[in-house]
């Protein structure tokens, strides 16, 4: 299986890319590949490129690109996480690994009315997507948002082609892929996850208001980061 190094698109100079930091002593050091070998390396931003090693030194790779691959590994669609943060650090960090072996794009910390949770982890947070990324062999690092309250986040979602709050009172048993089978294949999506105690009748009210969907995930209650794996499967699973 292939292994991938990220290197900042700003690294990335016409057929010819520096590799430095860790990513370089990773690849020298540990993995001991030498000129003439090849490697792939992605930018984060919907590349990926096939090179060639033509120098190791101490503290820096210098390659030269074979081949450039757009959105490799990419599903077509542009989904939106926005789930609850939770109070054990732990299973946000679990979340936003999955996530992003998923192929989600964005992943919106929520704060909702039942959030019981410490401050954001933004940069531990982003060192996970990161290195989700690179083990799933994806070219978009996932862009983890400042902490964000519901109602902004619904207030900013008119953009967005599917909007969807999985809810577990939910009085209509539609579940996602119904409330995707009379639509043309959407190009973007933002789902709503809840915090443990789930959403209240009253954020549920204003996200209808919205024109967000009420979809089901089944009939068992559901931890929050069972719920976002699965909503997030519906939507990317198949891509």
């Amino acid at each position: 299986m292939s292994e991938y190094f990220y290197v900042p698109a700003e690294f990335i100079i016409d057929q010819h890319i520096a590799i430095e930091g860790d990513e370089a002593k990773h690849i020298s050091r540990v993995l001991r590949k030498q000129p003439g070998d090849r490697i792939w390396v992605v930018d984060g931003a919907g590349k990926a490129y096939e090179v060639v090693i033509r120098l190791v030194a101490p503290e820096m790779i210098e390659c030269e690109i074979l081949y450039e691959h757009h959105h490799l590994h990419e599903p077509d669609i542009d989904v939106t996480l926005a789930v609850a943060q939770l109070k054990n650090p732990s299973r946000m960090d679990w979340i936003i690994e999955k996530a992003t072996e998923l192929g989600v794009r964005t992943v919106i910390p929520l704060q909702t009315e039942r959030t019981i949770a410490r401050s954001a982890k933004e940069d531990r947070w982003n060192n996970i997507a990161l290195a989700a990324m690179k083990q799933s062999g994806r070219c978009i690092l996932p862009k983890i948002t400042p902490s964000a309250n519901l109602e902004s986040v619904i207030a900013d979602a008119a953009g967005y082609d599917v909007k969807l709050i999985p809810y577990e009172r939910t009085d209509h048993v539609l579940f996602i892929a119904e409330a995707l089978k009379h639509r043309k294949p959407p190009r973007s999506a933002l789902i709503l996850i809840g915090p443990e105690g789930g959403f209240t009748d009253d954020e549920v009210k204003m996200a209808e208001k919205a024109a967000f969907t009420q979809v089901s995930l089944g009939r068992r209650r559901l931890r929050t980061e069972t719920a976002a794996i699965i909503a997030l499967s519906w939507m990317v699973g198949n891509e």
